[in-house]
């Protein structure tokens, strides 16, 4: 699974996304999947590697073998209960049901992320200044390029660009959605109020935040700082409620609207990813 670096769109409504992700990956590269998902939150954090020693790399293997038994074995039993979920989506969907679907899924994101912490607190307690100086100056670089990408972003409208990205994702599910379907979006869309600019401000000042905590490694107080602040990540990538409720519409719009053909190829892609899961779940011993 790699991160949209174009499109940084916010957390709550991608968690559909990454669940299916995570199951295609899981099918395509059971081999190493393990290995790069602790690479993802390494990244997701970091946004690019500094250089790392042998003896880093080596806590990341092993750290990712943890990850692989806690996962294998009691995860993904649950991203495949939630596609099921997801499967079964009929005419006559509501907003509830779409609301619940996404809080199992931020649970399902927030236990993975919970097992991860501890470990990115310990790993980042031996950074080097250098590689702490990298990492800032990957972090100002990536500002840099979501903010010149918004500007760019700006010759089409907000509508369009929610239009856009919604349409990839249907694509993404094996549906190809129809003009009316499109012209539905489009409507709802027009209610999302550009918050952008806001996203990234925020977003420097959590990096200024989280670089002079790595600063303070040293400091007694340091794992309860670093935790405290990679939890406040995912609570200031949540958008708030008007919005999450015309994503919700969204989705509710499109899942009633399906034709015959649309809701058997996203039946056959959902049942993709479940029999994916499948190939890497583990019985409890």
């Amino acid at each position: 699974m790699m991160a949209n670096k174009k499109s940084a769109k916010r957390f709550s409504h991608n968690l559909i996304l990454i669940i299916l992700a995570i199951s295609l990956s899981s099918c395509s590269v059971v081999s190493r999947w393990w290995y790069d998902r602790l690479d993802i939150y390494i990244t997701n954090y970091f946004f690019e590697y500094t250089e790392f020693n042998q003896e880093q790399k080596a806590f990341i293997r092993e750290t990712s073998k943890k990850f692989h038994e806690w996962n294998s074995t009691i995860e993904i039993p649950k991203y495949k209960s939630l596609l099921n979920e997801i499967k079964t989506l009929e005419k006559q969907t509501t907003n509830d049901d779409i609301q619940g679907i996404f809080k199992k899924g931020k649970i399902l994101f927030k236990e993975s992320n919970d097992f991860f912490i501890p470990y990115i607190a310990s790993f980042c307690r031996h950074l080097t200044d250098q590689q702490v100086n990298d990492i800032d100056k990957k972090f100002k670089e990536r500002i840099d390029e979501r903010g010149a990408y918004l500007e760019d972003s700006k010759k089409e409208s907000r509508s369009e660009n929610v239009v856009s990205s919604f349409n990839s994702l249907a694509r993404f599910l094996g549906v190809k959605l129809e003009k009316r379907q499109r012209e539905e979006i489009r409507k709802l869309s027009k209610n999302i109020v550009d918050k952008r600019s806001e996203s990234i401000e925020i977003q420097r000042v959590w990096n200024e935040e989280f670089i002079s905590i790595l600063r303070s490694r040293k400091e007694e107080k340091f794992y309860f700082d670093i935790k405290e602040h990679l939890n406040s990540l995912i609570k200031i990538e949540e958008i708030n409620k008007k919005e999450e409720n015309i994503y919700n519409d969204m989705i509710v719009t499109t899942i009633n609207s399906l034709n015959e053909k649309q809701k058997y190829k996203f039946q056959k892609r959902i049942g993709f990813f479940i029999t994916s899961l499948d190939k890497v779940t583990k019985s409890p011993d």
